[in-house]
């Protein structure tokens, strides 16, 4: 498939069933490789949480449309850390969610969007985009590369189950 015209729109409250729909995709890939941490996919109950995430103001998502279809999505989250004794004030945006339609994987789509969250972070003085992905997601972790993005921490669990 040649590379679409990738469109990024704002979403808005009308737009929850397709972000819904949209991170079924991930939360499958999720659900199989830790079941114990995720659920399986309730369409209905991300619909909601996504109208509830939008007019709660605390995240915005932006969509990708390819010939008026959204085929992508990232849900951006906007943080602030104030001065402290160990750290420095600083602003962020954590890209919270990331999915991509399976049929326009591979096709810059991800891509498009990161460049625009990056993009629009700059503009609004936000220095950094950071975003997190689970070890097992190594796919995720090439394309992130391939985007610009280099790991900053890594982050180790151990179950207190023996």
């Amino acid at each position: 498939m040649p590379r679409p015209k990738v469109t990024i729109r704002a979403a808005v409250a009308g737009d929850a069933s397709a972000l819904a729909s949209l991170s079924t995709f991930v939360q499958e890939l999720h659900f199989g490789e830790r079941p114990d941490l995720f659920k399986r996919v309730d369409e209905a109950g991300v619909t909601q949480w996504f109208t509830n995430t939008l007019a709660s103001g605390h995240a915005r998502a932006w969509i990708a449309d390819v010939d008026g279809g959204p085929v992508g999505y990232a849900l951006v989250v906007e943080h602030c850390r104030p001065d402290g004794p160990f750290c420095y004030e600083r602003r962020w945006h954590e890209v919270d969610q990331l999915g991509v339609h399976p049929t326009h994987r591979s096709l810059g789509v991800a891509r498009e969007l990161l460049d625009y969250v990056v993009r629009l972070a700059g503009e609004r003085g936000v220095s950094s985009v950071e975003l997190n992905t689970w070890s097992f997601n190594t796919t995720s972790h090439q394309a992130f590369q391939r985007c610009g993005f280099v790991a900053k921490n890594v982050r180790f669990e151990r179950s207190t189950r023996q």
